[in-house]
């Protein structure tokens, strides 16, 4: 990936930026899937000190992450990996992954989605705005099933191992949230264009 860190913040003017304060998180989607005829997204990211993320796995796309600042330890794909500015890493379909921000300094990041995702780039938002009305736990997790199940099914975003037999119960229940509305109702509280 050949984005600068001057580029990307040049690209990050004017754009929306989404923060949860509980966990010290803040997304910007510089590039989103219809801005690139679905080729590709970009996300700015900033995540402070000590923020996990799960380990899990796409089936649609491809996930590459390059760092402008700060320290990220995790696996990909059963392998050890370490990032520190200036690094990046390719995450291809179905590789599990999860890291979590090392040291003191805030993570900086761009992440570029392959093919572009518009779940993604929906629900990543949308998680975002409804930490800020405390709808999930500190780690960032839905505190509903029902949110859970669609944040997951519809941003392609799959668990690994054991929670692979979850799958079947989380596609029933985001069938049941469309059914309910629910998925409507967090688009229309939650979600704003980008």
């Amino acid at each position: 990936m050949d984005w600068s860190a001057e580029q990307i913040r040049q690209m990050r003017n004017g754009r929306a930026t989404y923060r949860d304060q509980a966990q010290g998180t803040a997304l910007t989607w510089v590039r989103t899937g219809a801005e690139t005829a679905g080729e590709y997204g970009l996300l700015y990211a900033e995540y402070a000190p000590g923020i996990r993320v799960f380990p899990h796995y796409h089936t649609l796309y491809t996930e590459t992450l390059h760092l402008f600042e700060g320290t990220l330890d995790g696996r990909i794909a059963g392998r050890q990996v370490q990032l520190i500015e200036g690094q990046e890493a390719v995450v291809p379909p179905r590789a599990v992954h999860g890291w979590r921000t090392t040291g003191d300094r805030t993570l900086r990041f761009v992440l570029e989605v392959r093919p572009a995702h518009p779940g993604f780039e929906k629900w990543l938002v949308t998680l975002q705005n409804m930490a800020t009305d405390g709808l999930t736990h500190p780690d960032g997790r839905p505190k509903n099933l029902y949110h859970g199940a669609l944040i997951l099914v519809e941003s392609d975003i799959h668990l690994p191992g054991p929670g692979r037999l979850l799958d079947p119960a989380l596609q029933m229940l985001a069938v049941r949230a469309r059914r309910k509305g629910i998925d409507r109702q967090l688009e229309e509280r939650y979600y704003r264009q980008v």
